[in-house]
Parts: C-alpha cells; sequence; structure tokens
C-alpha cells in the first residue's frame, strides 16, 4: 500500500521556482504542492508525495531532494497510508 510523505522544502535561491526542483525529482511521484510564505518573497514549498512503503522510511526521499542543488533544507511534515484522508492546508 501506497505511503503519502509530505515535505517542505526550502530552496537556496529567492527566485527558484518550485517546477525547477520537481523536474529533477525522478522515481517519486509528485501529488500536488503549494507555496508557504515565509519572509521577505521567501517561500517554503510543501509537497506531498506518493511512495511505495516498501521504500521503509523516508530518507531515500530526503537524501534524493536534498542533493537537488536548488534546495536548501528538506523536512519531513508528515506521513500517512494512503488510505487515510490527508489533511489539505
Amino acid at each position: 500500500m501506497p505511503i503519502i510523505v509530505r515535505v517542505k522544502i526550502l530552496p537556496k535561491q529567492l527566485e527558484t521556482k518550485p517546477d525547477e526542483i520537481f523536474d529533477t525529482a525522478k522515481g517519486y511521484k509528485l501529488i500536488k504542492y503549494y507555496l508557504e510564505p515565509i519572509a521577505f518573497g521567501l517561500n517554503a514549498i510543501i509537497a506531498d508525495f506518493s511512495l511505495d512503503d516498501s521504500e521503509k522510511g523516508t530518507d531515500g526521499l530526503e537524501n534524493y531532494l536534498i542533493s537537488n542543488p536548488l534546495v536548501g533544507e528538506v523536512e519531513v511534515l508528515m506521513v500517512s497510508n494512503a488510505s487515510t484522508k490527508v489533511k489539505p492546508k
């Protein structure tokens, strides 16, 4: 059964667009994302990914995202079974 992982991504640069980050996120299914304003034009990207539960954790996704040169920081906010309704913002 798939799991849903919600992550907060902080780009390294103010002008980085989410699509530039997610174009490189091959192998992980992006369900949706939205921007969360932080300050002075900087936005965090809140993204939901679908992972196969055979991965046994979120380390693979976290490492994959943080290895992107456009990404400054990654924080896992929530992990849930796909059968559970994930509360939207």
